[in-house]
């Protein structure tokens, strides 16, 4: 018997036909080709041929007994040709880009066999972008559905100004191809880029450029219309922070990102899009909790286990350790970023919001949970082109603070709710006490860390006073001041928006005002020591200038009082004193350190209050 391959007629062996992976059709038919004994079978596998031949051999041996002659038999196989997947350029959102601002690639992809477009295993789409620096950076392109576009899309945001290269790439079933190399140019804006920790100051933010961030803003986790983000815009506020959850609102009446497994909601996904744009326009950072604790939790408060699409993969307990589960965040994460981090707009990535809130922990796989953060975390630094900084946080009691999960992060992230087992620092004055609490925490961050730290939730309705009551309000007017003042990279992050009152939204204007003077990211800025008699007192500083915030313990006012801070060079300085309830400025005064000291007094303020803000510079 001979094998013969159909294109050019030689001999080939077994092996050479189990190596064939898409045969088209197998022939069989006498050598001398008189007649054919079989008929064409199309789309058979090579596999198929051992088991067939002898049935076919018989029948031949038959044919030729009958016909008074013999015939070698001849198997012909026919091989479909591989099409090369091909990748094209069909547009972009501009030639010329300035800083910070998206280049928007539109793709066309022929020859490809598509599945599922969400999946990187199926189908990778990509580019490879070449700095004016000479760096190159990968980007993964995407597939975007929402409201029925169907399109391959790639965004790229350029940090330096100068002409840009870039080719694209598809990768489909073993092949790859790549697209004509293109330029954009990126030319200078007003933008200041993503946020990250300081290089130079790493207790603060910066944006990529350099310049000074310093997080005012509240969690308004759903529910969320353009009221909400008009009223942060409104009162200068730049840190918004979100879940990925069902609850409501603009974004998360539409579900889950990943509702279906492996695939993801474009109507979210489009919405998400929105929002960013709608920030952009407004200088505000947002923070995005991926995992809220509800989606890890089947047991525990908030339970939401049931819609997370991993239920269908593994019980609640091995979430955090699962390598398919893992298999499939990793693609999770990968979409999220091609689609949302080229904005300057996203912030802060949460890899998890209150983690003992979720069955995983609280059933003591501690371990698990610590190592998942870690490898999350790797996984953010390694793919996300743009450095966004991650976090992750515990609930609000006072026993959750942890210093294993600080150290995985980018951002130390506590939760603060007095209500939750917070002692009274003093019991006689709960005012006082509410305010230390947030001075302290953010003390403990500032000598621990050398990293931004925050408070991701604070307030609700776990403080010592109750939304209700006028103290509740004063109070939160002191915790963002106290927090400033000792270190905090942002303002508390306040749960949540609908407990917040206009005076309040006023009071995080005029802080965010105050902020505004200050060069945190550039500046090395350290506690000062500072006394006063009967005053809460602190101070920032370097050698040559300094900020700071006190108020009087007791009933008496604040005029008149003298403040001593040390730590400052020997040399006259402006003293700028500010009321933090107004913004207003109340005084500048020329005053000398003398022996390490600076020693300034409080002027008269006409509206009795029990606090004052101030600024001095040489």
């Amino acid at each position: 018997m001979i094998i013969s391959c159909f294109s050019c007629d030689e001999c080939v062996s077994w092996e050479c036909i189990n190596s064939l992976k898409n045969p088209s059709m197998v022939q069989f038919m006498s050598k001398s080709g008189k007649r054919i004994i079989t008929t064409i079978i199309t789309v058979i596998l090579p596999a198929i041929l051992p088991a067939i031949l002898p049935a076919v051999v018989a029948q031949q041996q038959l044919f030729s007994q009958r016909n008074g002659h013999t015939d070698d038999l001849r198997v012909t196989v026919h091989q479909n040709e591989k099409i090369d997947p091909a990748i094209r350029i069909s547009g972009t959102s501009a030639d010329r880009v300035p800083q910070y601002e998206k280049f928007e690639v539109f793709i066309d992809l022929d020859h490809v066999e598509i599945d599922n477009p969400y999946d990187p295993e199926d189908i990778d789409v990509y580019g490879l972008f070449t700095a004016p620096s000479g760096q190159e950076i990968r980007i993964n392109g995407f597939y975007d559905d929402y409201l029925g576009t169907g399109q391959w899309k790639l965004r790229f945001s350029p940090a330096d100004t100068g002409t840009y290269t870039y080719q694209l790439f598809v990768e489909d079933a073993g092949s790859k191809s790549a697209s004509d190399r293109v330029q954009f140019t990126a030319v200078e804006s007003e933008h200041h880029g993503w946020i990250r920790p300081s290089r130079v100051n790493p207790h603060y933010f910066a944006h990529d450029d350099g310049t000074t961030y310093y997080g005012v803003g509240v969690y308004s986790p759903w529910r969320n219309n353009m009221e909400r983000f008009e009223t942060f815009a409104e009162h200068d506020a730049n840190l918004f922070a979100i879940w990925d959850i069902t609850y409501g609102g603009f974004v998360n009446g539409t579900g889950l990102i990943e509702e279906e497994l492996g695939r993801y909601n474009q109507l979210k996904c489009g919405r998400i899009d929105s929002m960013l744009s709608i920030f952009e326009q407004r200088g505000i950072r947002l923070m995005y909790a991926i995992w809220p604790h509800d989606l890890f939790s089947e047991t525990v408060w908030a339970a939401r286990w049931k819609i997370n699409p991993y239920s269908q993969l593994v019980e609640v307990d091995h979430v955090y350790s699962d390598s398919l589960v893992w298999e499939y965040q990793k693609k999770k994460y990968r979409y999220m970023v091609a689609r949302f981090a080229h904005s300057r707009s996203m912030g802060i990535w949460e890899l998890i919001n209150e983690m003992n809130g979720t069955d995983g922990w609280a059933h003591g796989r501690h371990r698990e949970c610590y190592d998942w953060v870690g490898k999350c975390e790797r996984w953010f630094e390694e793919n996300d082109p743009y450095n966004h900084p991650v976090t992750a946080s515990f609930s609000g009691g006072y026993g959750e603070y942890r210093e294993e999960l600080y150290e995985l992060t980018d951002i130390p992230n506590i939760h603060i709710y007095p209500a939750q087992g917070w002692p009274a620092e003093y019991p006689e004055d709960t005012m006082r006490s509410a305010m230390y609490n947030y001075a302290w925490a953010s003390r403990r961050f500032w000598d621990r860390f050398e990293k931004p730290a925050i408070f991701g939730e604070a307030g609700a309705g776990l403080a010592y006073y109750s939304p209700r009551e006028k103290e509740y309000h004063v109070s939160y007017h002191n915790q963002i001041w106290a927090s400033l003042v000792n270190g905090l990279a942002a303002t508390p992050v306040w749960w949540d928006y609908p407990v917040l009152t206009a005076e309040d939204w006023d009071q995080l204007k005029v802080l965010a005002g105050f902020v505004s003077a200050l060069d945190l990211a550039n500046r090395p800025y350290r506690p000062l020591e500072a006394a006063a008699n009967g005053t809460d007192l602190y101070v920032m500083g370097t050698a040559t200038d300094a900020f700071g915030w006190g108020r009087v313990c007791g009933k008496e006012e604040i005029g008149g009082k003298e403040f001593r801070i040390r730590g400052l060079d020997d040399r006259p300085y402006t003293v700028s004193w500010v009321d933090p309830w107004s913004g207003k400025t109340l005084e500048s005064t020329r005053v000398p350190s003398r022996n390490g000291e600076l020693a300034i007094t409080v002027p008269r303020i006409n509206d009795a209050h029990p606090d004052v803000a101030f600024r001095i510079a040489e």
